[in-house]
C-alpha cells in the first residue's frame, strides 16, 4: 500500500485492460449530471484528468461520491469495461469502505436492511450494507447539551448493493450519521471534528476492491493509498490500522 498523498488523483496501476486510481476528496469522477454543478469542474474530474496529464482514454466501472476519497476501477477498452459493469450489476465486486460515525454501534458487526428511495424515480428498493466496528472512542467533551462526553466509531463497511448515497443514508437512519456528511449527517458533530479535532470533509473511504480482471479473468484485489487525514483519524483512535503497511 501507497502511503504518499497529493491532492491530485494517483494512477496505482495500469495494464492493457484495467485502471487502478486514487481518487482524492472533492474529485469527480465524471462531470455530474447536474448542469448547475459542471461549471468549473471539467479539469476537476478523473476521467478529464486522465486524458490532460496521461493521454489516457478511460472509462469508469463505477463512481465514487465527490467527497469520498479512495480507489477506482477504470476499463481501458469498451469490453473490459462492459465485463467490469456486468460485475458490479451483478453485485460480484466485493467493495470495502472505512468511516467514522457519531456514536457507538449496539452490535460490533452487522447488517443494515433499510429500503431506500432511488434518487431518479423515488421507487423503493431494497439495499444492505454490512458493518463492522474496527474501534471506538469517548472524548471528554460536551458537542450537545445533552451528553458531557462524544462516542465515536470507527467501521468497516461493505455495501452489498450499491445505490445512492447507500452508506451515508443506511448510517443516518440507524442514527449513526458518517462524520463530515453535510447532507445526511449531524452539524454539530461536523463542525467539532472541522474545528475541534482539525478533521474536515467526509470520513468515508473507498479502501479496498476485490473483482475478476477481465483480461486473465483471476481474481484480484486492489488497496487505496491512505490519505493524511485517515492517518490522523488513526492516531485519535490510537488503532494502530496502518502500521504493518507503513513497515513494508
Amino acid at each position: 500500500m501507497i502511503h504518499e498523498i497529493t491532492e491530485f488523483p494517483v494512477i496505482q496501476y495500469q495494464d492493457d485492460e484495467i485502471l487502478i486510481l486514487y481518487k482524492p476528496p472533492t474529485w469527480f469522477v465524471h462531470p455530474p449530471e447536474n448542469k448547475r454543478f459542471r461549471r468549473g469542474l471539467k479539469r476537476r474530474t478523473c476521467v478529464q484528468w486522465l486524458a490532460d496529464h496521461h493521454q489516457i482514454r478511460a472509462f469508469p466501472a463505477h463512481r465514487i461520491d465527490a467527497g469520498t476519497n479512495g480507489i477506482l476501477i477504470f476499463g481501458k477498452t469498451k469490453e473490459s469495461t462492459a465485463h467490469l459493469n456486468l460485475q458490479f450489476k451483478n453485485h460480484e465486486v466485493d467493495k470495502t469502505y472505512h468511516a467514522v460515525v457519531r456514536g457507538w454501534m449496539k452490535e460490533k458487526e452487522g447488517v443494515i436492511q433499510l429500503p431506500l428511495e432511488l434518487d431518479s424515480t423515488g421507487e423503493l428498493v431494497e439495499c444492505e450494507t454490512y458493518y463492522k466496528s474496527l474501534g471506538q472512542i469517548e472524548l471528554p467533551f460536551s458537542v450537545t447539551p445533552k451528553f458531557q462526553t462524544t462516542r465515536y466509531s470507527w467501521l468497516e463497511v461493505k455495501p452489498k448493493t450499491g445505490r445512492w448515497h447507500q452508506i451515508r443514508r443506511h448510517m443516518n437512519r440507524v442514527a449513526h450519521p458518517i462524520i463530515g456528511d453535510r447532507e445526511h449527517g449531524d452539524s454539530h458533530h461536523n463542525r467539532f471534528f472541522r474545528e475541534q479535532l482539525k478533521v474536515d470533509g467526509l470520513c468515508l473511504s473507498a479502501i479496498r476492491l476485490e473483482f475478476i480482471h477481465p483480461g486473465t479473468l483471476k481474481k484480484v484485489v486492489f488497496k487505496s493509498m491512505v490519505a493524511d487525514k485517515w492517518q490522523h483519524l488513526n492516531e485519535i483512535f490510537k488503532l494502530g490500522l496502518f502500521q504493518a503497511e507503513l513497515k513494508q
